[in-house]
């Protein structure tokens, strides 16, 4: 057989596979910000990955677009010349308009793309949950919210934003199952380590649940009261009247903490005689105002101060306050974490 012969064939050939190739997933993000006069450029930046450049685009009077690949969606935002972030989304599969503000575009999210028409919907199912509704039937719902989206979205970028919100709700090994289920892309940036990181630390201070072997022991400290006695918390678990001791990290310009405190009061008042103790760490910095408050309001419990350097922060993976605890002082275990108002009550409840 004669090349002349061949070289047809193979013609047809490529010319079939070229019209049955799927084209490269892309995304378009354009639009028109005001803000943004003159010219100047734009940066795509993936903030998962320490703002690494993804692509950069002239604007011009506020008007830009980009056109990159879609293939490894990350949360990417845009920001200017000076690098001020004016917008976070999904760098997805669509096309992405943006129109308005700058400074607007920094508190809202946008859609037209599957990921980010997702979230937004997320967003406003969640914002439905009746407030007045008790804190275990919140729960509950977003609790149910947040477990089929993560059945919808197992693996891809969106489900790694679930596993950072969800860390309160869910326990660790759970999510750190739905982080091994990542894409390899997204195993690899620089947030999904650091969050797994602190996924394994909370781990080591989360009540355990089936199929976990990890022993959540409470980890011991010391700090002053307002007279300035030193108070250690071992001493209070180890109280032979102590039953469980409940541990509050709390600031007083925390306005949740506050408002939190009444019920923590009448929780304490309810329980105190049946072996619950409270150990209230507050992580202010001026003395004189924590003094002041809590000698006002004449908490029954054990108060101390710990600043904002104190290791448990750390040690018990406090990323905000309130950060609640509950310790079996028969065991020393950690059976509760995020535990207020009926929450709190139920789980004493059932233990005491």
């Amino acid at each position: 057989m004669k090349l002349a012969d061949i070289i047809p064939g193979l013609s047809v050939l490529i010319s079939l596979v070229s019209c049955t190739q799927t084209p490269a997933p892309t995304c378009i993000v354009e639009g028109q910000l005001t803000g943004l006069e003159g010219d100047g450029w734009i940066y795509m930046t993936d903030k998962w990955n320490d703002f690494e450049v993804i692509d950069s685009t002239e604007y011009h009077d506020g008007r830009f677009r980009f056109e990159v690949s879609a293939e490894h969606p990350t949360w990417v935002a845009l920001r200017d010349g000076y690098f001020a972030e004016f917008h976070s989304f999904f760098n997805d599969s669509g096309t992405i308009t943006l129109n308005g503000s700058a400074d607007e575009a920094r508190r809202s999210h946008v859609g037209g793309t599957l990921m980010n028409d997702y979230l937004i919907a997320l967003e406003g199912k969640l914002a439905e949950i009746m407030p007045e509704q008790s804190l275990v039937k919140r729960m509950e719902q977003i609790m149910e919210l947040y477990t089929s989206a993560f059945e919808e979205n197992a693996g891809n970028a969106l489900s790694v934003m679930l596993i950072q919100q969800s860390a309160i709700g869910f326990h660790p090994s759970i999510l750190l199952d739905y982080l091994d289920q990542l894409q390899p892309y997204l195993k690899d940036k620089s947030f999904t380590q650091n969050l797994k990181d602190e996924l394994e630390r909370l781990l080591a201070v989360s009540p355990a649940i089936e199929g976990c072997d990890v022993k959540p022991y409470y980890i011991d400290m010391e700090y002053p009261d307002v007279n300035g006695n030193m108070i250690r918390l071992s001493d209070v678990v180890n109280n032979p009247k102590n039953r469980y001791v409940y541990i509050d990290f709390w600031a007083t310009w925390c306005g949740p903490c506050r408002m939190y405190m009444e019920s923590l009061a009448q929780t304490y008042k309810k329980y105190k005689d049946k072996g619950f103790e409270v150990y209230t760490v507050s992580c202010d910095t001026k003395t004189e105002a924590w003094q002041k408050l809590v000698t006002e309001q004449n908490f029954g419990w054990i108060n101390v101060i710990g600043g904002m350097n104190m290791l448990e922060w750390k040690s018990y993976v406090v990323t905000g306050v309130p950060t609640s605890i509950l310790i079996d002082c028969s065991t020393g275990l950690i059976v509760g974490r995020e535990l207020y108002e009926d929450l709190l009550d139920s789980k004493l409840r059932d233990l005491l």
